[in-house]
């Protein structure tokens, strides 16, 4: 995996969870307000379109010769993973809110480590942002998760596609705990909830590998690995 570890802080899975979950006691978000969607369509609202990413890149602007010096703070992100049709921009605290054609009010994150490898074998690190999203009524419960692949696009910045989880929890929604990253492939790795897992603690492993071709991302198999 081509990362630079004295630039940043990897993370780790319980960081990540600490921003995917909410205690065990937490009241459940509000149900998706197209109540024709079922519940695994309701956790990852652009599933399929992940898996079928746009052949080019969304332009989020200028980019450096070096992705580590992005301003991340103030680069836009995509919205789609929570059912928000346009990219987001976020307030000095790393949040944001939004309308969701999905959900209604939603309340958008982005994690605080950015994660770097590189994919198409040009040593130049593409990186990938943690985004999270609650409902806006009760801002407890997590209800979409993601990670936005950013890469070189000529001289500017580009969202090459954004990976969600694809194991389908019994309850609550899976979480995003790393990636990483190697030539052609960047490997997400996911923890899902069983039947009688409680809010907090997620006890399922899963694996799943998105595949780069040019500048775009598509999912390969999930595998279960516990």
């Amino acid at each position: 995996m081509a990362t630079r570890l004295q630039r940043i802080v990897p993370l780790t899975a319980s960081v990540m969870l600490a921003l995917t979950i909410s205690a065990c006691d937490t009241p459940s978000p509000a149900p998706p307000i197209k109540s024709s969607k079922n519940s695994a369509d309701a956790q990852s609202p652009d599933a399929s379109a992940s898996s079928s990413a746009a052949a080019s890149a969304t332009i989020v602007g200028p980019a450096p010769s070096d992705l580590h010096d992005v301003d991340w703070p103030r680069t836009p992100a995509p919205g789609a993973f929570c059912g928000v049709p346009k990219l987001v921009r976020f307030d000095a605290q790393g949040q944001a809110t939004a309308t969701s054609t999905v959900w209604g009010t939603v309340h958008l994150m982005r994690g605080r480590t950015v994660l770097y490898g590189d994919t198409d074998g040009d040593h130049r690190d593409e990186a990938a942002e943690y985004l999270g999203c609650v409902d806006g009524v009760t801002q407890n419960g997590q209800i979409a998760a993601a990670y936005a692949v950013y890469a070189h696009a000529g001289k500017n910045l580009g969202v090459i596609g954004t990976i969600t989880p694809r194991k389908k929890s019994a309850a609550y929604t899976t979480a995003l705990v790393g990636l990483d990253f190697s030539p052609g492939r960047i490997v997400a790795h996911e923890k899902w909830y069983r039947s009688n897992d409680p809010q907090c603690c997620a006890s399922g492993d899963a694996t799943t590998v998105w595949y780069r071709h040019g500048d775009r991302l598509t999912a390969g198999t999930t595998h279960i690995t516990s």
